[in-house]
């Protein structure tokens, strides 16, 4: 998963229509994940801050279907940031080649495994101290403090980004920073109960449903009130044989 931008440090107004839109968003992305969202071993209950971590460091620059082969043989080799750092690097290695860039994954992993080491074992409960670990940039931060530490943060990945720019158009803060209102409408979505449950619900429709390509508005729960839905309703059919 890639982080869009940084979280946002100063407060954003969202327009009065955005925030009703954003909650009959909310709403339904509930109800879409209750029968169709995905089942991965890292959103069990109760995982630890290190299988939450890992699990994102494993999630970077790879899928999501890969990473859930691999997750809980890698967690049950490699049960604790002591077994990491003492790992052999070749074994580590060997563990992480299904998933691509190991040499690059197993030294962030042993390197962020030492820090975390050096404090005793334990993990940061601040944004500030998280982001001050080798390896550990904004995305991953908010995803210890939504998962573990049930922060109202939200998962702000390419999936969510587009969903957002999708369904509310190119009119919400069109004066202000893209990455800055994208954070702020982010935090709006998440915010209120089951916050890490409406992050999965956005995550995955914006993979599943609200796709970069081919998106499947026909059949999308969103499209009475999506923006992208209905502009592509008002584009001029093409001419005949073309594509």
């Amino acid at each position: 998963m890639s982080l869009v931008g940084q979280p946002v440090r100063v407060p954003y107004e969202i327009s009065p229509e955005s925030v009703k839109r954003i909650s009959w968003l909310r709403r339904r992305l509930l109800s879409w994940f209750t029968p169709n969202g995905r089942s991965f071993p890292w959103r069990e209950p109760g995982r630890t801050p290190y299988e939450v971590i890992v699990a994102e460091m494993l999630l970077q620059r790879t899928t999501a279907a890969g990473v859930a082969r691999a997750y809980s043989g890698f967690v049950e080799r490699y049960p604790s940031w002591a077994s990491l750092e003492q790992a052999p690097q070749e074994d580590l290695e060997n563990a992480l080649r299904p998933l691509g860039l190991w040499r690059q994954k197993s030294l962030a992993l042993q390197q962020l495994a030492l820090s975390i080491e050096g404090r005793g074992g334990v993990v940061p409960r601040t944004r500030t101290e998280l982001e001050r670990l080798p390896g550990i940039g904004p995305y991953t931060a908010s995803a210890v403090l939504a998962i573990v530490y049930g922060r109202a943060e939200p998962l702000l990945d390419v999936n969510m980004a587009r969903l957002l720019v999708r369904f509310l158009g190119s009119s919400e803060g069109a004066e202000a920073s893209p990455k800055r209102t994208l954070h702020a409408l982010a935090l709006r979505l998440v915010r209120g109960k089951r916050c890490l449950v409406v992050n999965w619900a956005a995550l995955d429709f914006g993979a599943l449903v609200c796709r970069a390509r081919r998106p499947l508005c026909p059949e999308c729960p969103l499209r009475a009130r999506c923006q992208y839905a209905r502009a592509r309703q008002l584009q001029p059919t093409s001419s005949a044989g073309v594509l």
